[in-house]
C-alpha cells in the first residue's frame, strides 16, 4: 500500500492517499502514517483519500476505528473519501456507514 500526506497549517488539514490493498498485510503501515502526524494541537481535520483503495477487510475495517478513536482522542476530525463503490459496501454490510463520515466516489 502506498501511502501520501498532504499537510494544510492554514486549515490545519492532513489529507492521506492511500492507493492500494487495505488487508491485513497493510495496516500498521497506515497506523504508523497517521499516528506519526497526529499533532498535540486540537482541531486538526484529517483525511483519508481512499479514490485508489481497491480492497478493504476486517483488519482494514479495524485500523479505521482504531484511527478515528485516536483522532477524536486528540479533539481533531476524519473524514474519508472517494471510497469506490465495492470498498464502500464493506461499510455498508458492516455498518461503519453511520459511524464514519464517508463520501462516495
Amino acid at each position: 500500500m502506498k501511502i501520501d500526506c498532504q499537510i494544510d497549517k492554514n486549515t490545519k488539514t492532513k489529507t492521506f492517499v492511500l492507493e492500494g490493498e487495505l488487508d491485513v498485510h497493510n495496516v500498521k503501515n497506515l497506523k504508523s502514517a497517521v499516528s506519526e502526524s497526529l499533532e498535540d494541537e486540537n482541531g486538526w481535520t484529517y483525511i483519508l483519500d481512499m479514490g485508489d483503495v481497491t480492497y478493504l477487510d476486517s483488519s482494514g475495517l479495524g485500523m479505521l476505528v482504531y484511527i478515528k478513536k485516536e483522532i477524536s482522542h486528540e479533539e481533531g476530525d476524519l473524514k474519508i473519501i472517494n471510497i469506490q463503490s465495492q470498498v464502500f459496501n464493506v461499510f455498508k454490510l458492516t455498518r461503519l456507514d453511520e459511524f464514519f463520515n464517508l463520501s462516495v466516489k
